[in-house]
């Protein structure tokens, strides 16, 4: 085989996921494992480009897409904006992988597209992948690279109300362990808050498919807090590579007073920098979400922004409404909801 871009087939799986797995710069959200999750949970299809060198894949441009009234829509990646993006080993392998990909979001057929930045690119290529509009996050991390007193270190980094939580939380009798068996709690709850505060729940399935994608104690942990062996709230963890994926936090509305979630963060921080991981992700932020920022901001977090880069072709979306694009393509990335012409 040539050097040369091919487009994915499931005989590339194994192969894939080691390029993945490896790659200094990939994110969780890139990996095989959590593709695989959203390809069921979204029923979606795989279209990743991947660049061969000599019969091996030096390179990749991981890519789903959703077919609706307006077109084929493509994300790379899809699901409350998974990091997606090139990962390749040199910036030419990058280049052919992105020619590729413009060529592939202007035919026939495809109504838009987006390509969701990874913030921890050494090389930005936003000049390279077409696009007519672009939207962005704040992307949040917290160093977690100790090699010795990591309870120390970690706590003196934190803002000094967040250390008052986390000590809150340590005199409020509350027992924290890993329990991966609390799925049913932690998609409960989690249904429960998302309501509370009129935001999309993750469905149950969603909940269920980590336990047939992802290896328990390695891939994910769930950490929960306990008050006289009642659990009140959990925590989901992703691990890869040589980072932390805060992705599911959860908690009883009666027992937020007590700080346990402070608490869980608090030690799966020290767990997670005892054995070796270097960064915490807290996930992308909204510029309005200001209280979601400062909460995080004050676990001594630096920032590193990211942008959505998205290329409209069929024109009709602009003048369609939230409640068709969410129906048509639910949980892909169409377009900003500010860009729509009506509401």
């Amino acid at each position: 085989m040539n050097n040369k871009v091919q487009k994915y087939s499931p005989d590339f799986e194994n192969e894939y996921k080691h390029f993945v797995e490896n790659h200094f710069e990939s994110m969780f959200f890139q990996s095989g494992s959590y593709i695989k999750l959203l390809s069921e949970l979204l029923n979606s299809k795989e279209e990743h480009l991947l660049y061969f060198e000599e019969g091996l894949i030096k390179g990749v441009l991981p890519l789903m897409s959703k077919t609706g009234i307006y077109g084929k829509v493509y994300n790379s990646l899809p699901y409350y904006g998974s990091n997606g993006g090139v990962l390749a080993n040199t910036k030419e392998i990058a280049f052919e992988l992105i020619k590729e990909y413009n060529k592939l979001i202007l035919e026939i057929g495809v109504a838009s597209s987006s390509c969701v930045e990874n913030p921890l690119l050494k090389n930005n290529y936003k000049e390279f992948i077409i696009h007519n509009e672009t939207d962005y996050r704040i992307g949040q991390f917290t160093s977690i690279s100790y090699s010795e007193n990591h309870a120390d270190k970690l706590i003196e980094s934190f803002h000094y109300k967040t250390r008052n939580m986390v000590r809150k939380g340590m005199k409020s009798g509350l027992l924290v362990k890993v329990d991966n068996t609390a799925i049913d709690f932690l998609a409960d709850i989690h249904e429960n808050n998302m309501k509370a505060i009129g935001g999309k729940p993750k469905p149950r399935i969603f909940f269920d498919l980590i336990t047939k994608h992802f290896v328990a104690d390695k891939d994910y942990k769930i950490w929960v807090a306990y008050n006289s062996e009642v659990p009140v709230a959990a925590l989901l963890l992703f691990y890869h590579r040589d980072m932390v994926e805060y992705y599911s936090p959860v908690i009883v509305e009666e027992y937020r007073d007590k700080q346990p979630l402070s608490l869980l963060i608090y030690e799966a921080m020290i767990e997670s920098s005892q054995r070796g991981f270097n960064l915490w992700n807290w996930g992308g932020t909204w510029a309005n979400q200001d209280g979601v920022y400062t909460f995080k901001k004050r676990w001594g977090t630096f920032e590193k922004n990211y942008e959505y880069y998205i290329q409209i072709n069929n024109s009709e979306i602009y003048y369609s409404n939230k409640d068709v694009l969410l129906k048509e393509y639910s949980d892909f990335f169409v377009l900003p909801f500010s860009l729509l012409k009506q509401n």
